[in-house]
């Protein structure tokens, strides 16, 4: 009796062993489990594909372009384009432009004053905050706006004038608390941001009687 129940036994385990045998050549293996059903196997790839894709929801501003946060709103962008001029570089020609989104003058000396012509069919209530550069303009969208907000390096509020080729606003980095860089101009309604770019400055008088070309130039290479 006890050697037909060792048989038994030993012809049970070798049926064991050829069914695992199997199993590993027709790739049912665990991994091959885990990748049908998404689990632990390919859950490094998912996170790495999440974190890349997170990293291209990023806003990168480009020198002399405006960034509509509220580009694709039903009722389009409150800021369709602007022009930027100043009072100290560049000819008259350089500085009166048609407003646009792209080749927007951003570049200024502190000090200068930083003249503002925006295409936008609000007449008042837009405001504009000067912020030191950041990596990313996301930031801008999660922002409560305040004058003591001490991040602000200069402010000014936009109005329609009643002549058509005067300014909206000012504004001007004063050299004893702004110092030479890159900045972010932000375009504020109702309490959220609706556009933002950047501009370059330099220190007060540096860059002397800069020409027209010279100025674009900059420009193109922050």
């Amino acid at each position: 009796m006890k050697k037909i129940f060792a048989l038994i036994l030993a012809a049970s385990l070798l049926l064991s062993v050829a069914a695992c045998s199997k199993a590993d050549k027709s790739g049912n293996s665990s991994s091959a489990v885990n990748k049908e059903t998404g689990t632990e196997a390919d859950a490094g790839s998912n996170a790495d594909a999440d974190k890349n894709k997170a990293g291209t929801d990023a806003v990168v501003l480009l020198p002399g372009e405006l960034y509509q946060f509220d580009k694709d709103d039903a009722g389009g962008p409150v800021i369709k384009g602007v022009n930027m001029a100043g009072n100290q570089l560049g000819s008259t020609e350089f500085n009166t432009k048609d407003p646009d989104v792209k080749g927007i003058r951003c570049v200024f000396e502190l000090n200068e004053w930083v003249e503002i012509y925006p295409d936008t069919s609000i007449a008042n209530g837009i405001y504009v905050y000067v912020f030191k550069h950041a990596e990313d303009a996301k930031v801008y969208t999660e922002m409560a706006y305040t004058e003591e907000d001490t991040r602000v390096l200069a402010t000014c509020t936009l109005e329609k004038p009643e002549e058509a080729e005067y300014q909206w606003g000012a504004f001007y980095l004063n050299p004893e608390y702004a110092d030479p860089g890159v900045y972010d101009i932000v375009f504020v309604k109702g309490g959220k941001a609706v556009a933002v770019m950047e501009a370059k400055f330099f220190d007060s008088e540096s860059l002397g009687d800069i020409s027209d070309d010279d100025l674009r130039a900059l420009m193109k290479n922050f």
